[in-house]
Protein backbone atom coordinates (compact mmCIF):
# COMPACT_ATOMS: atom_id res chain seq x y z
CA UNK A 1 0.00 0.00 0.00
CA UNK A 2 1.38 3.47 -0.98
CA UNK A 3 2.42 5.22 2.25
CA UNK A 4 1.75 8.44 0.58
CA UNK A 5 -2.25 7.59 0.40
CA UNK A 6 -4.64 8.81 3.42
CA UNK A 7 -7.29 7.95 3.81
CA UNK A 8 -8.84 10.66 6.52
CA UNK A 9 -6.68 13.93 5.78
CA UNK A 10 -7.28 16.64 8.66
CA UNK A 11 -9.44 19.13 6.28
CA UNK A 12 -11.66 15.78 5.19
CA UNK A 13 -12.45 15.46 9.29
CA UNK A 14 -12.23 19.46 9.67
CA UNK A 15 -14.92 20.37 6.90
CA UNK A 16 -17.33 17.37 8.37
CA UNK A 17 -17.21 18.90 11.89
CA UNK A 18 -17.68 22.12 11.14
CA UNK A 19 -20.30 21.37 8.85
CA UNK A 20 -22.11 19.27 11.20
CA UNK A 21 -22.17 22.35 13.77
CA UNK A 22 -23.47 24.52 10.80
CA UNK A 23 -26.13 22.08 10.27
CA UNK A 24 -27.55 21.65 14.07
CA UNK A 25 -26.73 25.00 14.69
CA UNK A 26 -28.65 26.74 12.18
CA UNK A 27 -31.66 24.84 13.29
CA UNK A 28 -31.05 25.39 17.11
CA UNK A 29 -28.68 27.86 18.45
CA UNK A 30 -28.25 30.14 15.30
CA UNK A 31 -32.34 29.97 13.93
CA UNK A 32 -33.81 32.83 13.22
CA UNK A 33 -36.39 34.98 14.78
CA UNK A 34 -39.45 32.48 16.55
CA UNK A 35 -42.89 32.80 15.56
CA UNK A 36 -44.76 35.86 16.32
CA UNK A 37 -47.36 35.89 18.59
CA UNK A 38 -49.88 35.24 15.98
CA UNK A 39 -48.02 32.32 14.41
CA UNK A 40 -47.20 33.97 11.54
CA UNK A 41 -43.69 34.19 10.48
CA UNK A 42 -41.03 36.80 9.92
CA UNK A 43 -38.92 37.46 6.97
CA UNK A 44 -35.85 36.02 8.30
CA UNK A 45 -37.66 32.77 8.76
CA UNK A 46 -37.10 32.38 5.25
CA UNK A 47 -33.27 32.90 4.98
CA UNK A 48 -33.33 30.48 8.00
CA UNK A 49 -34.90 27.87 5.86
CA UNK A 50 -33.38 28.52 2.97
CA UNK A 51 -30.23 28.07 5.11
CA UNK A 52 -30.96 25.01 6.38
CA UNK A 53 -31.14 23.61 3.06
CA UNK A 54 -27.50 24.89 2.31
CA UNK A 55 -26.00 23.84 5.14
CA UNK A 56 -27.56 20.21 4.72
CA UNK A 57 -26.19 19.98 1.54
CA UNK A 58 -22.44 21.17 2.91
CA UNK A 59 -22.92 18.16 5.03
CA UNK A 60 -23.71 15.88 2.80
CA UNK A 61 -20.94 16.82 0.32
CA UNK A 62 -18.67 17.10 3.53
CA UNK A 63 -19.45 13.47 4.41
CA UNK A 64 -19.21 12.12 1.07
CA UNK A 65 -15.76 14.00 0.82
CA UNK A 66 -14.43 12.73 3.99
CA UNK A 67 -15.46 8.67 2.55
CA UNK A 68 -14.01 9.15 -0.88
CA UNK A 69 -10.35 7.74 -1.38
CA UNK A 70 -10.10 9.34 -4.51
CA UNK A 71 -7.71 12.60 -4.49
CA UNK A 72 -9.56 13.65 -7.80
CA UNK A 73 -12.90 13.26 -6.22
CA UNK A 74 -12.41 14.99 -3.12
CA UNK A 75 -11.02 18.11 -5.17
CA UNK A 76 -14.65 18.33 -7.17
CA UNK A 77 -16.36 18.22 -3.87
CA UNK A 78 -14.08 20.58 -2.16
CA UNK A 79 -14.82 23.03 -5.30
CA UNK A 80 -18.51 21.64 -5.24
CA UNK A 81 -18.38 23.18 -1.58
CA UNK A 82 -17.27 26.71 -2.70
CA UNK A 83 -20.29 28.07 -4.88
CA UNK A 84 -22.29 27.04 -1.49
CA UNK A 85 -20.19 28.40 0.99
CA UNK A 86 -20.65 31.76 -0.96
CA UNK A 87 -24.37 30.93 -0.88
CA UNK A 88 -24.77 30.72 2.74
CA UNK A 89 -22.79 33.77 2.59
CA UNK A 90 -24.83 36.29 0.61
CA UNK A 91 -28.27 34.72 1.86
CA UNK A 92 -29.09 36.05 5.17
CA UNK A 93 -29.58 40.13 4.40
CA UNK A 94 -28.56 40.06 0.55
CA UNK A 95 -30.13 37.76 -0.99
CA UNK A 96 -33.51 36.95 1.62
CA UNK A 97 -34.39 40.41 3.94
CA UNK A 98 -33.53 40.29 7.23
CA UNK A 99 -36.02 41.82 10.37
CA UNK A 100 -35.89 45.53 10.05
CA UNK A 101 -34.56 46.00 13.84
CA UNK A 102 -30.71 45.41 14.02
CA UNK A 103 -31.07 43.70 17.81
CA UNK A 104 -33.19 41.08 16.47
CA UNK A 105 -32.22 37.28 17.08
CA UNK A 106 -31.32 37.50 12.85
CA UNK A 107 -29.24 40.07 13.17
CA UNK A 108 -27.17 39.34 16.34
CA UNK A 109 -26.86 35.44 16.58
CA UNK A 110 -27.80 34.01 12.73
CA UNK A 111 -25.88 36.43 10.20
CA UNK A 112 -22.92 36.61 11.96
CA UNK A 113 -22.65 32.63 12.68
CA UNK A 114 -23.36 31.99 8.97
CA UNK A 115 -20.50 34.39 8.17
CA UNK A 116 -18.06 32.64 10.04
CA UNK A 117 -19.05 29.34 8.81
CA UNK A 118 -19.30 30.29 5.32
CA UNK A 119 -15.79 32.25 5.45
CA UNK A 120 -14.06 28.75 7.64
CA UNK A 121 -16.05 26.52 4.62
CA UNK A 122 -14.79 28.62 1.68
CA UNK A 123 -11.24 28.77 3.53
CA UNK A 124 -10.76 25.03 3.92
CA UNK A 125 -12.43 23.92 0.60
CA UNK A 126 -9.54 25.94 -0.76
CA UNK A 127 -7.03 24.44 1.29
CA UNK A 128 -8.19 20.88 0.96
CA UNK A 129 -7.91 21.38 -3.18
CA UNK A 130 -4.47 23.06 -2.70
CA UNK A 131 -3.47 19.64 -0.33
CA UNK A 132 -4.89 17.22 -2.68
CA UNK A 133 -3.63 18.95 -6.13
CA UNK A 134 0.06 19.36 -4.28
CA UNK A 135 -0.28 15.60 -3.53
CA UNK A 136 -1.45 14.49 -7.31
CA UNK A 137 1.59 16.59 -8.14
CA UNK A 138 3.92 14.58 -5.88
Amino acid sequence: MNAKKRRFGVTDVLLVVLNLIFCVGIQTVFAPCDARPDGTWMICHWAGQALKGVAAVLLAIAVMHLVTPRAQIKIGLALAMIPLAVLALVLPEHLIDLCMMEMMHCHTMMEPAVTVFSLLNLMLALVDVYVYRRGENE
